[in-house]
């Protein structure tokens, strides 16, 4: 008499709806992985900006882009970084800094990377100027009360050039230059 072996036993039948799940999830995984592999691969080819523009409103929306440039071909030389001046109804003026890595705890860097993102690589560039008007406002609503409200917003850049190191292998610091590249009013109605 032959005995079954339990582990061969017959497994009940899944649902249709569990079948479905999976490979519903099986498909997002593997289209995730597809997106963030054509986004990030660093080839230059005829087939990566056609898969770029495929998966680019997923890759955007998500949070999930990334760029290669801090690392090639011509990584940047600057060291780079935005205030903002906000002039008061008293006259006050006061600087807003938008956020710097080295200035914040670990956990904070989490959450404000890609804001430091946005006014380094985006907001400074004029290609963007369309931009600087909707920062200026929201620095005006982030630092305004309602009896001293904020009536002008200036941003500023500041930039230093990285130099190589000395023959010795000191460092000597480059001078830093600032630049007022944009001057909002501030409306009434943009405090709201």
């Amino acid at each position: 008499m032959l005995s079954r072996d339990p582990r061969k036993a017959e497994q009940p039948k899944q649902p249709i709806w569990h079948r479905a799940k999976l490979v519903a999830i099986s498909a997002f995984l593997l289209f995730h992985l597809f997106a963030i592999t054509c986004w990030c691969i660093p080839l230059n080819s005829l087939l990566i900006p056609k898969c770029k523009q495929l998966v680019g409103p997923y890759v955007i929306w998500s949070g999930l882009f990334q760029a290669w440039d801090m690392f090639a071909p011509n990584p940047s030389k600057l060291n780079i970084y935005i205030e903002a001046e906000v002039t008061f109804l008293n006259g006050q003026k006061s600087v807003w800094k938008f956020p710097k890595m080295h200035e914040l705890g670990y956990r904070e860097r989490y959450f404000k990377e890609r804001f430091r993102k946005f006014s380094t690589e985006y907001l400074l560039a004029d290609t963007n100027a369309g931009m600087w008007p909707d920062a200026a406002r929201y620095v005006a609503r982030v630092n305004s009360s309602d009896s001293n409200p904020a009536v002008c917003v200036r941003l500023i850049r500041h930039w230093s050039e990285v130099g190589l190191p000395e023959t010795d292998g000191s460092y000597k610091p480059r001078p830093w230059f600032e630049y007022g590249f944009f001057t909002y009013r501030v409306k009434p109605a943009d405090l709201r």
